[in-house]
């Protein structure tokens, strides 16, 4: 890389905690926004099964979707914020815990780790390169779009970003220090990954590339891999002790998502298209500066080793994601990180490499090609992040549906919602018969069951009886002033 000569710069900790803050603010910027009735999708999944640790005192989560380290983050989110509440006399029992308070403290909690992340993601520039890739591509972090939305959610794909952004920086510690400690640690937070979100186990990855690369001659060679997958193993099993205390119940869990995983969406597009088409969306700048940096890393050889742990880590992740059926953009978070890496390395590397046309070799001219190339980084994410945050004001159609409910159903109605209809309408006063979409069941068993149909689907072909099961009470559907799902809430006639 080019020497910038003697130039005065902020130290290193002034310019990361200015970072941070910008990520920060990202990340807490209307962090309650629909909250309590246009909650994220699968966010009541984690929040709800945390609570009921509260209410039941069972830490079984009898959910095995997702493994348990992150309910149990939220289990423990809201015993502090019950405690803390009703010390201020907000609540006098558990039956008064609004449901509100308990997304604010774990979305809080959520936007705390996304900040973590970035921190991370300097910690690992810092340990591949050097102080300005680190502060670069933590910057890019602070506000890359895809990070800063997922950061707003109670949900398992932010937790298990950042420890599978800190087992790679704990994997390139161990490369570098070789001993048996170091690959402990880089191993335990692996398992933490995966008890995270199964998923997350595949930073385990880089820790054998790491070894691979580093410790086939060594003596101790077997007892680092050997403690790295022990300490693994111990770290999923201790934060998930119901994959083995329930073991018959995991199994099935674990058997049903991973077919869910394999049973094709029917999207037009292929998996490895649809996460390669987010990742653009998400920054295009930042990824084709990846991809050449990406490149420049495999043409040095000292780079491609140092690197390979990382590398190895986001092919396969890709390629996993790739082969799911089910596809959700936000998969692909802990690819961000690496991404970001990869950008801030080639864009100092290509500055550098402009130093050969005399025009450009001056200390002047490199830095305004270097000024350039920050700005290019990051102004347009950060242009989209600020426009997704500003759209967080309009109103929701489940928030509106909500509240036409409270308005003219009576108190105590049986309303039939979809798993994308609003959220948490039995804390108005409601009786919920949840179901995950209408037409799984007929008109005949809604009468007995139900008074009011909210039907979310934007594909109402599939409704056709059940809209004509009575009258059409409300009817909404999203515009450029308003988000959500179209709503159609049916009065069923007896």
């Amino acid at each position: 890389m080019i020497s910038y000569g003697p130039v005065r710069r902020l130290p290193d900790w002034i310019a990361i905690t200015a970072i941070l803050a910008v990520a920060a603010a990202a990340r807490l910027w209307y962090l309650t926004a629909g909250v309590p009735h246009a909650v994220g999708i699968d966010e009541p999944i984690v929040v709800d099964h945390a609570l009921a640790i509260l209410r039941t005192g069972d830490w079984n989560p009898h959910v095995f979707n997702y493994p348990s380290l992150v309910i149990y983050l939220h289990g423990g989110v809201d015993i502090v914020r019950f405690l803390w509440g009703a010390v201020g006399g907000e609540w006098t029992s558990l039956d008064g815990f609004d449901i509100a308070a308990v997304y604010q403290a774990a979305r809080f909690v959520t936007a705390i780790v996304g900040v973590a992340t970035v921190w991370l993601t300097y910690a690992i520039g810092t340990e591949l390169a050097d102080r300005r890739v680190g502060l670069l591509a933590a910057a890019q972090m602070a506000v890359r779009p895809m990070h800063v939305r997922e950061s707003h959610y109670a949900l398992t794909d932010v937790p298990m970003t950042a420890l599978v952004t800190l087992a790679l920086w704990l994997t390139l510690r161990a490369a570098r220090r070789r001993t048996i400690r170091d690959y402990a640690w880089a191993g335990a937070v692996c398992g933490l990954a995966a008890a995270a979100k199964y998923t997350g186990g595949v930073a385990f990855v880089g820790v054998v590339v790491a070894w691979l690369l580093n410790e086939w001659g060594a003596a101790d060679r077997g007892r680092k891999i050997g403690v790295a997958a022990g300490a693994a193993a111990l770290a999923f099993l201790a934060a998930a002790p119901y994959t083995w205390l329930d073991l018959p119940a995991f199994l099935d869990g674990f058997a049903s998502l991973f077919w869910q995983y394999r049973v094709s969406t029917g999207a037009a597009d292929s998996g490895w298209a649809v996460y390669a088409k987010h990742l653009w969306l998400d920054g295009p700048i930042t990824l084709t500066v990846g991809l050449a940096g990406a490149v420049f890393v495999l043409a040095r050889g000292a780079d491609r080793r140092r690197w390979a742990p990382i590398l190895a880590v986001a092919l396969v992740h890709f390629y996993e994601m790739s082969t799911h059926g089910h596809i959700f953009g936000r998969y692909a978070l802990p690819l961000l990180p690496i991404v970001c890496l990869l950008a801030s390395s080639a864009a100092f590397t290509l500055v550098a490499l402009t130093a050969r046309v005399p025009a450009l070799s001056s200390r002047a001219a490199q830095r305004v090609l270097l000024a350039v190339a920050v700005l290019a980084l990051l102004v347009r994410p950060a242009v989209a992040s600020v426009r997704w945050l500003d759209q967080l004001k309009r109103p929701d159609t489940r928030t509106m549906a909500a509240a036409w409910l409270r308005e003219n159903a009576p108190k105590g109605a049986r309303l039939a919602v979809e798993n994308s209809g609003p959220t948490y309408l039995g804390g108005a006063g409601f009786k919920v018969v949840p179901v995950e979409l209408l037409f799984e069941h007929d008109v005949a068993w809604y009468r007995q069951r139900a008074d009011y149909l909210v039907i979310s689907a934007s594909d109402l072909a599939r409704h056709g009886d059940l809209l004509g099961a009575g009258p059409i009470v409300f009817q909404i559907a999203p515009t450029p002033q308003r988000w959500g799902p179209p709503i159609v809430i049916v009065a069923l006639r007896p």
